[in-house]
């Protein structure tokens, strides 16, 4: 009556396709995973028991999904009840690895160092942080989306660097104390670093030392 069954935890997972359930409401409804294959009969048909049910991954991830589209990567718990965990339900409050709450909070006081960026397309493409194929789920967990655009180095000479470079890359700003080399410049010279400035402006010309350094040229290291 007061729907407190539907906020059960095993409901937040459902199947894609439906049956006509045994019991409550008439009709074809959706059933959580957790009922698929458990070995009582949920729908008038059966078809619940059956394995025609999506599938996803092998040995300790292998798992019932929603449906072809959703075998996403997991997180592999180091015992084995349960053996993974989804990785949108990570750092959720709940330690259901078992070390999840520990992970978790060395996570969140860890700062990596970060230099080079994942480049594609004999460079003239760069892809930032999680921005990349196969990272999905952190985009998603983070709620921070990645979005394409294309930077212009300054009108100076840098060795080994393109004009014109295609960027994918979170759209918000971050604490860019823990960047360096060009991840650092990337990110800081488009706007999206909360507490640092981009080292390729206000650069000091060329000419303050006269026939000194007649053939100098900046790098990026």
């Amino acid at each position: 009556i007061d729907q407190a069954d539907e906020s059960h935890p095993i409901c937040s997972s459902q199947t894609t396709n439906t049956c006509e359930r045994k019991g409550g409401k008439a009709g074809n409804l959706t059933l959580p995973l957790a009922w698929i294959r458990d070995g009582i009969e949920d729908c008038i048909d059966g078809s619940d028991e059956k394995p025609i049910w999506p599938t996803c991954g092998t040995g300790k991830t292998y798992r019932l999904v929603s449906s072809n589209e959703t075998c996403k990567n997991v997180f592999i718990c180091r015992w084995d009840d349960p053996s993974f965990i989804e990785l949108n339900k990570l750092c959720d409050g709940l330690d259901t690895c078992g070390n999840e709450n520990k992970i978790c909070s060395l996570a969140g006081n860890y700062q990596p160092e970060f230099t080079s960026v994942f480049s594609t397309k004999n460079g003239f493409v760069k892809k930032i942080s999680f921005c990349r194929k196969g990272l999905e789920s952190i985009e998603r967990l983070r709620n921070n989306y990645c979005v394409r655009e294309h930077f212009v180095f300054p009108d100076h000479r840098y060795f080994g660097v393109e004009g014109k470079t295609e960027l994918h890359l979170p759209n918000r700003k971050e604490n860019c104390d823990h960047l360096y080399g060009e991840q650092y410049v990337f990110v800081s010279c488009t706007s999206r670093c909360e507490n640092s400035s981009c080292p390729l402006k206000n650069l000091p010309r060329y000419e303050v030392c006269p026939d000194q350094i007649p053939d100098r040229i900046g790098t990026i290291a």
